[in-house]
């Protein structure tokens, strides 16, 4: 019994520990435009704001460009996130990595967003790692962003965002 009521405690240390480092995103963050890839493209995004708000159990990401706002929820991706308003995603941590992930139509076709966040070392500046993939009924190169980021239907890019006070 003593065994069962230490592994318990350990347990329960371990996760509140790890929970303890989770970085957090939430706050006001400006895209770089020179140091982003959106901002480069042929026909650039023009400025863009994200307002991050992060819990333990729930992601919610404004993100305005241009003038118009959308906003996305993320749950835990073991919730099996699916449907609803506003559009839900999924996430998930790999160690100080935010991974956001989004199933959604843009221009009729199916499209999956993929984003790994990540800060620096002091908590100023946001990397964004974006891989997009269109979704055409049939898999090529994998089942998922990840796998998939060589096939000819992705699209991959990285964005620079600093903290607003």
């Amino acid at each position: 019994m003593k065994l069962l009521l230490s592994l318990v405690c350990i347990f329960g240390l371990g996760v509140t520990g790890a929970n303890a480092q989770t970085p957090d995103f939430s706050g006001k963050w400006r895209m770089d435009p020179a140091r982003s890839e959106a901002a480069a493209q042929a026909t650039p995004i023009g400025p863009v704001v994200v307002a991050i708000r992060q819990t333990p159990g729930e992601i919610q990401i404004e993100t305005t460009r241009n003038g118009t706002t959308e906003s996305v929820r993320y749950l835990p991706a073991s919730a099996r996130a699916t449907g609803g308003e506003p559009p839900l995603g999924a996430f998930r941590w790999d160690g100080s990595k935010l991974t956001t992930s989004l199933v959604t139509y843009i221009n009729k076709q199916a499209v999956t967003v993929e984003e790994v966040r990540s800060l620096n070392a002091a908590g100023d500046e946001m990397t964004v790692e974006v891989t997009l993939v269109v979704q055409h009924g049939y898999q090529s190169g994998g089942t998922s962003a990840v796998q998939s980021r060589n096939s000819p239907n992705t699209a991959t890019g990285i964005n620079v965002f600093r903290r607003e006070p």
